[in-house]
C-alpha cells in the first residue's frame, strides 16, 4: 500500500483540529495453502498481503475513541462503556470496543485516541478487511500505551475475540494471525494457542494476483457454516471434536463406510488432504523448489472443487470464483490459481512466474476489466507503526 502521509494529515486536521502525530499500517492476509482448515483444529500457510489500513492517530487526554474512516460515517463512544451490545453488532464501532475489552480484560493498559484511516483493500478482495481493522486498533494501543510490548500472538488472539463475541461473526484465527505477522507463517490450530513459525519467503520470479470475478458475499452465511458442521459430523462418527484429533490411518479405513451423508464425507477428505499439502508447500518453500510449489497449490485448487465444494453457488456459474480459476487455468501453463478464503463468492488468488505474467495480462482482458484485479505481494512486517 502506498502511504497516503498527506492525504491522512489533510482530513485528519480537518476532522480533528490538529495534525496527526502518529501512523499506522495494519495489512491484510493471504491464504497461501490450508483452505478451510483452521476450524478443525489443522495447519494453514498464511501470508501478510500489501493491502491493508493505513492511518494518523494521536494519543488524546480523557477517555473518549474518536474514530473515522475514509467513506463511512465517523463514530466517538467512552472507555466507560465497553460492553456488548446487539445493536452494534456488524459494526466498526463493535470491533474497536472489542479489541479494547479484550487487551482490558488481559491486563494490558488501554487510552483514548484519535484515529482517521483509509484502506486499498477492494470489496471481496477476500484479505479480510475485518481482521486488518482489528489488529490496527490493537497495535495502536499496543505502541501508544503498552511500550509495543504485546506479543503478535496475542494482538490475534484478541482480534478473534472482537469478531467473534462483539462482531458477531464466528470465525477461526487465520486472518488475524496473517494481519498480526509478516512475511508467510506456518500455523498449526490443534492446541488453543497456534504454533507459528515464521518461513523465509524464496525469491522466486513470482508474482501474485488477486482477482474478483464478481459474486457477491452476501447472504452466504449459511454455506459457510455448512462445512465446519460436515466436517464435525465426521469427526464425531469417529468419537472426537474435530477432524485434526480422528487418526488418519483409521480415518482412510472408515471413511467410506461411514453411514453420512457424501457432503461430509468428501469435505473431511478435503481436510486429510489438504493436511498433508499444508507440510509439503512448507517443505517446497524450505527447499525454494517453486515447481513443486505451484504443483500442490493445483492440488487444492483440485481439491476445493471435487471435494470441499466451496467454488461457486448452487448452480450460479458466472462469475463464480470456479468460472475464474477455469478462465486463468487456460491461460496459465506453470502458474496455478485458487479459490482463496471462505469461498462460494469473491476473489481467486493466481501465482504467476513472472514469464507468463504477460501472457496473464493479455489473457485476462477478454474476460475481466483491469479494475477487477489486483498484484498484491507479501510486506515482511505485520501490523506497525509506520514513520513518516
Amino acid at each position: 500500500m502506498a502511504y497516503s502521509f498527506d492525504l491522512i494529515t489533510t482530513r485528519f486536521e480537518a476532522l480533528y483540529g490538529a495534525k496527526p502525530e502518529r501512523f499506522f499500517f495494519a495489512n491484510g492476509r493471504l491464504e497461501i495453502i490450508g483452505n478451510h482448515t483452521d476450524h478443525q483444529g489443522g495447519k494453514c500457510l498464511v501470508g501478510a498481503c500489501s493491502q491493508g489500513i493505513f492511518g494518523g492517530v494521536n494519543p488524546a487526554k480523557g477517555k473518549r475513541i474518536r474514530f473515522a474512516s475514509e467513506g463511512y460515517a465517523s463514530f466517538s463512544f467512552s472507555l466507560d462503556d465497553l460492553a456488548v451490545k446487539a445493536e452494534e453488532k456488524g459494526s466498526s464501532l463493535a470491533l474497536v470496543k472489542g479489541v479494547l475489552a479484550g487487551l482490558q480484560a488481559r491486563g494490558y493498559h488501554i487510552g483514548a485516541f484519535d484515529s482517521y484511516i483509509t484502506s486499498d483493500i477492494y470489496r471481496g478482495a477476500g484479505v479480510s478487511s475485518s481482521a486488518a481493522f482489528e489488529l490496527y486498533v490493537a497495535e495502536v494501543e499496543n505502541v501508544l500505551y503498552n511500550g509495543g510490548q504485546i506479543p503478535p500472538i496475542v494482538k490475534a488472539e484478541i482480534g478473534q475475540y472482537a469478531e467473534n463475541v462483539y462482531f458477531g461473526k464466528a470465525s477461526g484465527m487465520l486472518d488475524q494471525c496473517g494481519a498480526a505477522f509478516g512475511g508467510i507463517a506456518y500455523l498449526d490450530f490443534r492446541e488453543k494457542v497456534p504454533f507459528v513459525k515464521s518461513l523465509p519467503l524464496p525469491a522466486w520470479p513470482l508474482r501474485l494476483v488477486l482477482l474478483n470475478p464478481g459474486a457477491s458475499h452476501a447472504g452466504l452465511n449459511d454455506l459457510y457454516s455448512a462445512i465446519p458442521q460436515d466436517m464435525k459430523q465426521v469427526a464425531k462418527a469417529f468419537g472426537k471434536e474435530r477432524l485434526v484429533d480422528v487418526d488418519p490411518s483409521a480415518f482412510y479405513a472408515k471413511i467410506h463406510t461411514l453411514d453420512i451423508a457424501s457432503m461430509a464425507k468428501e469435505r473431511a477428505l478435503h481436510f486429510m488432504g489438504e493436511q498433508a499439502r499444508v507440510e509439503r508447500a512448507k517443505q517446497a518453500i524450505l527447499s525454494k523448489n517453486l515447481d513443486w510449489f505451484l504443483e500442490i497449490e493445483k492440488e487444492g485448487q483440485l481439491s476445493q472443487m471435487a471435494l470441499l465444494h466451496n467454488v461457486m453457488i448452487g448452480n450460479q456459474y458466472e462469475l463464480s470464483p470456479l468460472q475464474a480459476a477455469e478462465r486463468i487455468s487456460t491461460i496459465l501453463k506453470q502458474g496455478s490459481v485458487r479459490v482463496m478464503g471462505g469461498g462460494f463468492a469473491g476473489s481467486v488468488i493466481c501465482f504467476i512466474p513472472e514469464t507468463e505474467f504477460e501472457t496473464f495480462e493479455k489473457g485476462i482482458a477478454a474476460y475481466y476489466p483491469r479494475s477487477s484485479w489486483m498484484e498484491v505481494n507479501v510486506p515482511a512486517q505485520g501490523a506497525h507503526e509506520v514513520k513518516r
